[in-house]
Order: C-alpha cells, then structure tokens, then sequence
C-alpha cells in the first residue's frame, strides 16, 4: 500500500479487517487469537501443552487442543480451558500427540491451522454460548476427536486449577453431553461447573470413553478425569458444534438449539461479522497509518471481550432479580481507569447494565464487588473501584441507575469494617481511627491513596443527590490524601500505626512481587505518588509549583519509568496541571508509539479488562477520560477525523484535525462547535448531545491551552 492509500479513508480497509486478533497473543499481554462475540460466554480457541499462560496459549510451545472458555488480557493464574477438543489420526487414545503448527491465521470470527503429525485442517468459529469446530482429516486415515470434560488451564505444577468431578456420555449416534466441576484460577477457589451439549456431523463408527488411564468402549464416563473419543473411519470432514452453560445440561442444550444447530458454519461466520461491525461502526476513524488503524480496531475488539454477559435471569445461577447480569469483572481495578470511561462515551447503556449489576451484586451479597469472578467476590486490590463508577456516571448523566442505593453501599465501604477486607470492603480501622492506612495492613499506601479518592467519590455523589451534610463529611474524609504525604521526600510513604514514617523505606523500591509489598500494589511511590486524582493542583503545589512539577515529571520519564501499568497511565496527561499540554500531548504519543505494536508481544503488560484498549484508543482519539470524573484531557489526534456514536442515540461526537501524523504531536488551536476552545481539556456535557472539535496541529510545541488549569475537586488549602 502507498502512503496515498494508506493516508486515504475511501480506501482503506474495513474496520473489521483491521482487526489481528495475534496482537498480544504472547508475552504479558495475554490476549485470545480464538473467535469469540462482543461479551460472549464462549471464547474459542488454541491450547498449548501446560503449564498455561492465562489465556492458554503461546506461538512458542505446541498445542494440544481447542477449549471452549478462556479469560482474556488478565494477569496471576489462569482460569477455564474447558471442555476441549483434539483431532487426531491413528489409533484411538486419551493421549494424543501434541501439535506443531503450519498456516496458523486469525480474523474476527475465524480461527483456521493446520495441525502436524496428521495435517489436520483446523477452523474455529463460535456464537455467543456455543462453539463451532471443523476439523478436515487426510484422505484414508483414521480419524478421532477427543472430547475432554476434565479439561481445565494448568498454570503452575504447585498452583494450577483442578477438576473436582467431571462425565461425559453419548445419548444417541452423534448427540452428547457432559459437565464439570472446578475450582482454581486467580481471586478465589470456590468451585465453578460448566455444563455442555453436543453434536458431531456423523456418526462415528465407535465411541469410547475412560480417563487419562484408561479406555475403552462405551457411553459414558465420570470422575475426575472423564473424556471421550468419536473414532471414524472414511471420514474427511468431522464438524462439532458444542453449546456451554453455567446452569444446566438443558441450558446448554437449548444454546445449541437456539444459536448454531441449523446453521451453516459460513452463516455463523456471517453472523459474527454482523455482530462486532454494530460495534466498530460505533467508532469510526480516517487517517493515520494502517498499522495505528489495526492496533485502534483490535483494541475496540478486545474491549469487548470480557466481562461475559449472562443475560438476564438466564445463566445466572445464584439467584434471579431480573437484572442483566455479567460474570468475569476481571477487574474493576482495572477497567476503572479508562475502559469505562470510554464505554460511557460510546456504550452507556451497556455501562448502565453493568452498574445495575454490580448494585444487584451488592444487594445479594451485601457489599459492591471490586471483582466478581464465576458468581464470587474476589481480591480487592485498592478498595472498591465501583464507587468511583457510580460517581461518574451520575455526572455523565447516565440514566436508569438507583444512585440512592449505591450511594449506601458506597458508604458502607467506608463506614462499615468487613469479616473480610481481602474480598470486600476496606482494611478499615487504621483509616477510620488514626486518619491513614498504617503499615498494619499489605499494600498500605497505595490503598490509603485509593480509599481517600473514593471517599471523593462519595462526596461528589452525596452532593448530587442533594445530601450535603454527607457530602462534607466525605470531603474531610477525602482530605485524609495528605495524611502520608511526606513533604521531606515529597513522596507519599508509609507509617507505622504510631504515626512515625517507616523505615527503611526507598520510594524506588519495591517487591519483585510487588502485589506482596507492604507499601505499594504493583507499582512504587516514584509512581503512586502521581496518584492524587481528587487533588492534582494540591500535589503541584506540594512538589513546587507548575514548573518544578514539570521538571518531576520529566525526570520520571527521562528515567523511563513505566506509564504503561494501569494505574499509572494518566501520568503523561499530568502536564496540563503544569500548564504544559504540550509535554502531555507529545509524551503520550510517544509512549503508545513505543509500547505497542502489531506484532504477537505488541502489549507491554497484561491488557486487563480493556485498559491497555482504552488507553490506546484514547490516546490516539486525542480525547483522554479523568476517571470518577466529568471531564476530558484533550491531547493532539493521531487521526484526521474520528466519528463517535454517542451510544444508540442518533448523536454524534465528531473530532478534526486534517493535519494529524506521526509528526503532528501538537495543538495549535481548536474549536468546539466552532467556537474557539482556549483551554486544554473539555467536559462531558459540552460533548454529550453531539459535538465537532476542530484542531489545529502543529509540529513544534506551541503555547496553546497553558492559561487554564484542569479541574482538581479538593484544592491544597479547602
């Protein structure tokens, strides 16, 4: 392609066929190459032999089948790999070789492979509950599928998840189904089942069954390891179409029915492209290079890939309330750094249903969940993120939700000591009675910075609902920020439950497993204390003023230390505080130019439930979220014009800037509605009912949007 074509929207290639679903397969990034729908509960796809990354696969270690459930982009152990399925030639076995790989390619939808010993054509596509496998065996061999009800990702020989119970048996000449219990996985250990329904395209001439020890002729097969295997003579083409469920066998079988058995595999195809382009028509970009396009659309792609959207009163086994509801929140700590953000913008009534359920979660359970993992509360690693949620989206003006409610849950998190802190709740006491989290509790700094934002977040939504009595008393709460700021390190830095700084203590040092130290949750202070999200004009102040906040900042990323951890992906827009939009602008381009690619490790960490997504695709949108907050940070766009449907509403968020490239890093001037827009960051109501910014780029710095401060709730001194 030409730099004429490629710069030329007319000719470009469909979002759709931007998208690589190889982009972060391998290293931290976690990512699925297997098809899977927007919010799917079946997410098909390769396996390599264990131990497992988290998603199961990696290019470099040969597989040994295709599972039906994966997690995606997550980090820690690994969770599902269920119900897998392996073709093979030969003679039957519940031990088949394993695979080297030829002709491996992915697109939305469609997971194709050639797998040797036996060159077996492999192509993968799925529906929303049901997976849908072709396997085409050479001509004259023997043909198996093994079916394994066991199944489950191994992710470490001392920690990997297990199968409690499993069967499998055969109900007729090409018809089976089977479940699983399990338990294992990051967050929690409370066991989960799968059930399954399926059908192979013929009749195999024997069906046998048995464990990973034993087989034999038969129907059925239990225990702990229970699987089977359709073995076919004279036979090429063998077709598996397999529904999966929480709840029930039925449930499984009535998925199948309803989403895929009489459908032809090229109109399943159909069907997923139809589905994910109601997506990315969402979201539409011009200009910019091919490769930022592909990156952009894939992003949107696995931004929508988990949480798994259960319907309402459908695959929810735990109680029915008439509530959409969503499993795998994968976690809100986060997603809560922009991902959701980005979904207010272009999805709210989807963000609308996923609060509903949280706030359904919490009325069942008694407490908001931070993670929600298979029908349990799990790790909270810095208080609960769905308070700033809420917060949000009452500003945005999201509609539909009972912030009333949530608002007492959200008080409860601070008001209440939980049983249990590490599932629900805050590590409470210290915060309540000596104003700060001591080294008392793990990660005690990183938490204390998380629950004084939150308590912003109370106030904020106090206030709005007219409770001000309420509202101040969270604001003296929220103030509690300072409370471990050390002014001679001009860090924030842990004390003991005397109130003495702890020592040693180096605010560039932290734990090679650093969700195990006692001050920091993966990150160290020369990081975290960028985090005053409630108050950056009072963090300016303490570090010495715009200009000696600028030189902190530089030096963090002369040093280059990392803005690519989730918490930490704002720091680059920090210079609008120092009145320098221009730093944030190129500085951020640059970091999402060095750190992602197309390639198979294109991610530099874990993708996490959308953030590494929404950081990209708001970065090169020029339009970056404050989480909890109503407003944007506005950086140069990488795109000559993005097109946002403002949700299912006919309105639209148009943004300009006809000389956007890889040089243009900088804003010159801009409009909104063609009005001039002379401050470097915009609010959401300016933007909500539809909306133009123009820009004007630049290839050097220019002086534009440095008169005005973005908002900082709480102010040093109030």
């Amino acid at each position: 392609m030409t730099d004429a074509q490629d710069q030329n929207p007319e000719i470009s290639k469909p979002s759709i066929d931007l998208v690589d679903p190889f982009i972060g397969v391998d290293g931290p990034g976690n990512t699925l190459c297997g098809p899977y729908t927007p919010l799917g509960l079946v997410r098909l796809g390769p396996d390599c032999v264990p131990p497992h990354p988290t998603n199961g696969y990696n290019s470099d270690q040969a597989l040994q089948g295709f599972s039906h459930t994966h997690v995606s982009g997550t980090g820690g152990e690994g969770r599902f790999g269920n119900v897998r399925l392996t073709p093979f030639v030969g003679e039957p076995t519940t031990e088949p070789p394993t695979f080297s790989r030829r002709n491996e390619r992915s697109r939305v939808g469609l997971y194709q492979v050639c797998l040797e010993p036996g060159s077996i054509d492999v192509e993968l596509t799925s529906s929303p509950r049901c997976g849908i496998s072709r396997f085409q065996f050479p001509q004259g061999c023997d043909a198996n599928v093994l079916i394994d009800a066991s199944a489950v990702h191994k992710f470490h020989p001392l920690r990997h998840a297990v199968c409690l119970s499993s069967e499998i048996r055969w109900i007729g000449n090409q018809e089976f189904e089977g479940s699983g219990t399990f338990k294992g996985g990051w967050g929690h250990n409370h066991p989960y089942d799968i059930f399954f329904s399926g059908t192979v395209s013929q009749a195999p001439a024997r069906t046998l069954v048995g464990s990973s020890e034993t087989l034999c002729d038969g129907k059925k097969a239990e225990g702990v390891g229970a699987r089977t295997v359709a073995h076919f003579t004279n036979t090429r083409l063998v077709e598996v179409r397999i529904g999966v469920s929480f709840v029930s066998v039925k449930k499984a079988q009535d998925n199948l029915t309803l989403e895929c058995q009489q459908k032809p595999f090229e109109a399943m195809l159909g069907e997923h492209a139809e589905n994910w382009n109601t997506w990315f028509d969402r979201i539409k970009v011009e200009g910019g290079s091919e490769e930022q396009r592909s990156i952009f659309y894939t992003f949107l792609y696995r931004l929508l890939c988990m949480p798994t959207d259960l319907g309402t009163n459908d695959e929810l086994t735990h109680w029915r309330s008439d509530v959409r509801h969503f499993s795998e929140f994968y976690t809100l700590w986060d997603s809560v750094r922009n991902a959701n953000s980005l979904l207010m913008l272009f999805a709210p009534e989807l963000q609308r249903d996923m609060l509903n359920c949280l706030l359904d979660i919490a009325t069942q359970t008694g407490w908001l969940p931070d993670a929600w993992i298979t029908g349990h509360s799990t790790k909270v690693q810095g208080g609960s993120s769905a308070d700033i949620l809420f917060n949000e989206a009452r500003l945005k003006g999201i509609e539909g939700i009972d912030y009333a409610s949530a608002l007492d849950f959200m008080r409860k998190n601070n008001e209440v000591e939980p049983d249990d802190p590490y599932s629900h709740g805050r590590y409470l006491r210290d915060y309540r009675d000596l104003g700060y989290v001591s080294t008392n509790a793990i990660n005690c700094v990183s938490r204390h910075l998380e629950y004084s934002y939150q308590d912003w977040c109370i106030s904020s939504l106090a206030q709005q609902l007219g409770h001000n009595d309420v509202a101040q008393q969270y604001i003296h709460s929220a103030k509690k920020l300072w409370n471990l700021w050390n002014p001679e390190l001009a860090h924030f830095a842990p004390k003991d439950p005397d109130g003495q700084w702890a020592q040693p203590f180096d605010v560039n040092r932290t734990r090679p497993d650093s969700w195990n130290d006692p001050y920091f949750y993966e990150g160290k202070s020369r990081a975290w204390s960028f985090n005053a999200h409630h108050d950056f004009a009072g963090l300016v102040n303490r570090c010495g003023g715009p200009d000696a906040f600028a030189e902190k900042l530089d030096r963090f990323f002369a040093e280059k230390l990392r803005a690519t951890k989730e918490t930490f992906m704002h720091i680059p827009l920090l210079y609008h505080y120092a009145q320098r939009p221009d730093k944030s602008s190129s500085t951020l381009r640059n970091i999402l130019a060095k750190a992602y690619s197309t390639a198979r490790n294109g991610l530099p960490d874990n993708e996490d439930m959308g953030c590494h997504s929404a950081f990209y695709i708001c970065g090169l949108m020029g339009l970056y979220p404050m989480m909890g907050q109503d407003w944007y940070f506005l950086t140069a766009p990488a795109f000559t014009r993005i097109e946002v449907s403002l949700g299912e509403s006919s309105r639209k968020l148009i943004i300009e800037a006809p000389k956007a490239s890889p040089a243009h890093l900088y804003i010159a001037a801009a409009s909104l509605n063609g009005k001039a827009l002379n401050k470097a960051w915009i609010q959401h109501h300016e933007i909500s009912d539809g909306a133009r910014i123009t820009f004007e780029l630049s290839t050097t710095p220019t002086t534009w949007g440095r008169d005005t401060q973005p908002p900082s709730p709480i102010t040093s001194g109030n």
